[in-house]
């Protein structure tokens, strides 16, 4: 078994991303290191950070394979997605991922169980996290475990493409509403 290491952030560089409550937190603790794969304005601001590694843009199975790299995922963001992609690549790849307690991430994220969950905008409390993660990595592995158990459970066992078809079928003939 390979082991993994260090922090995964993937997705637009911007405020809203989160990228500022991240490289706060990694100032406040100075242990953990993050890959950073995306592009947008604040690709400057974490190149100079020393804890940081920016990629940018990177091809989809490099990604997966840093997925597969990494301890953890890191979503800092402080915008509301619906199913963040991020995060269901991260679950699909046994990879926890620690991220800001919004609705639909707090949804699916169990502390403790898939990942971690911490405060929005909350750099102190990232930090926590950070730190959590780095220390116990045991711990964080099997939460990975859970996390692919759970992407198996929620977004693969439960929709398949024999059944969507069919609930289109029956939604086209009157029959079914899809919920």
């Amino acid at each position: 078994m390979r082991l993994r290491g260090g922090g995964l952030f993937a997705g637009a560089l911007t405020p809203e991303a989160g990228v500022g409550i991240l490289l706060e937190a990694l100032d406040l603790y100075p242990g953990a290191r993050v890959d950073v794969v995306g592009l947008g304005p604040e690709a400057e601001r974490l190149r100079l950070h020393p804890r940081v590694r920016l990629l940018g843009r990177v091809p989809g199975e490099e990604l997966q394979n840093r997925m597969r790299a990494a301890a953890y995922l890191v979503m800092p963001g402080l915008s509301y997605e619906l199913q963040p992609r991020p995060l269901m690549q991260a679950f699909a790849h046994g990879l926890p991922v620690i991220a800001s307690r919004l609705s639909t991430l707090a949804e699916v994220i169990e502390p403790g169980r898939n990942g971690l969950l911490f405060e929005p905008g909350s750099a102190q409390d990232l930090a926590r996290r950070l730190a959590w993660a780095e220390v116990f990595p045991e711990k964080m592995r099997q939460m990975g475990e859970c996390a692919q158990a759970d992407y198996q459970a929620r977004f693969v066992a439960d929709w398949n493409w024999q059944r969507l078809y069919g609930e289109r079928r029956r939604q086209i003939r009157g029959h079914t509403p899809i919920p």
